[in-house]
């Protein structure tokens, strides 16, 4: 494995955390292939069209989120990876108040497109879950400005 395929496949990995937690269901289709399968806790979905319909349901709005994919490990032979990760997932706002916690373990298979790297396969095992207390969900606006703030005396 080349230095470039660890990072494409490594950014890859971030971009779905990204379009999940920032609600673009629709750019999941330059993460996914066409065909892709997923398989969580939550259900299984076949098929770009599936996946994009399954996030939107699991992270209703209202439901803020955030996760954390860490220690990717990746292996490629020719034109597709596999791809293991820890996933930990916070949800805050969920119709039954609170907020919960969720720790998996990813498996994950990309492959190698004409448009580069897309999963083809993801598969979860879930390893625990807990419940949080009350937490109050910033809005987005909040949240954008302090990480686009000024320097002081500025």
């Amino acid at each position: 494995m080349d230095h470039l395929d660890r990072h494409e496949l490594t950014d890859l990995v971030a971009r779905l955390g990204r379009c999940l937690d920032e609600k673009r269901f629709a750019a999941m289709r330059t993460v996914f292939t066409e065909d892709a399968s997923v398989g969580t806790a939550s259900g299984a979905a076949h098929g770009i069209d599936a996946i994009v319909e399954k996030a939107g349901r699991i992270r209703p709005d209202g439901v803020s989120t955030q996760s954390f994919i860490t220690h990717p490990l990746i292996k490629v032979d020719g034109d597709t990876a596999t791809i293991t990760a820890n996933l930990l997932a916070v949800f805050v706002g969920r119709p039954e108040g609170g907020g919960r916690l969720f720790g998996e373990r990813y498996h994950l298979t990309a492959a190698r497109t004409p448009h580069g790297w897309r999963i083809s396969r993801v598969e979860s095992v879930p390893l625990w879950e807990a419940p949080l207390p009350e937490i109050t969900s910033l809005p987005p606006d909040t949240a954008q400005a302090k990480t686009t703030s000024t320097a002081p005396g500025q």
